[in-house]
């Protein structure tokens, strides 16, 4: 016997899929948080020296919150990341980075770090529409808050001179040190 699926049954099994997927994971737990903003990192134009070799922003599985487990096991780096939408909150951010000796035709390497930062005191309560991007400088993870462009306020080239004349402000280590 030979069932054919109408539109309106074949979304009505993709839906019961979804909801049995979304319970069978966790699903979207009360004190989740999502909140329209970006997440971010670019080695060629911040960090040529530098090759990241995994990294995870907050526990979401979103695309492009953490590094793709196949190409960390083919021990490729990852080049860049540029996520935005209504993302998890984060709590933490997790970088395993790689430092190249500059000037080097051969991949010569100075040494292997990682840090992973408690986010959850760093940011601020609402962050819809703010980008968080992070960038290294040899042993030395930097992550900064950035704002988007805004006609009104006119702000100095701050740190990261790619991100222009907008609000930055970097959140790790504490600026003091």
């Amino acid at each position: 016997m030979r069932t054919n699926w109408g539109g309106w049954d074949f979304c009505c099994a993709i839906m019961v899929l979804f909801t049995l997927t979304a319970c069978a994971t966790g699903g979207i737990k009360d004190k989740d948080i999502y909140q329209t903003h970006s997440f971010s990192f670019d080695v060629r134009q911040d960090m040529p020296d530098i090759e990241v070799l995994d990294y995870q922003y907050s526990n979401s599985r979103h695309n492009g919150i953490r590094a793709n487990r196949e190409v960390i096991n083919m021990g490729l780096p990852f080049n860049s990341q540029g996520i935005y939408g209504p993302l998890l909150r984060g709590d933490f951010l997790y970088v395993k980075w790689r430092v190249k000796k500059p000037g080097t035709l051969l991949p010569e390497y100075l040494g292997t770090y990682e840090d992973r930062v408690d986010l959850k005191s760093r940011l601020p309560a609402d962050i819809t529409g703010l980008e968080i991007h992070f960038v290294i400088r040899g042993a030395q993870l930097y992550v900064y808050l950035i704002w988007p462009y805004d006609e009104k306020h006119e702000y100095p080239v701050g740190e990261l001179k790619n991100f222009g004349k907008v609000k930055q402000m970097q959140i790790y280590p504490d600026p003091s040190k």
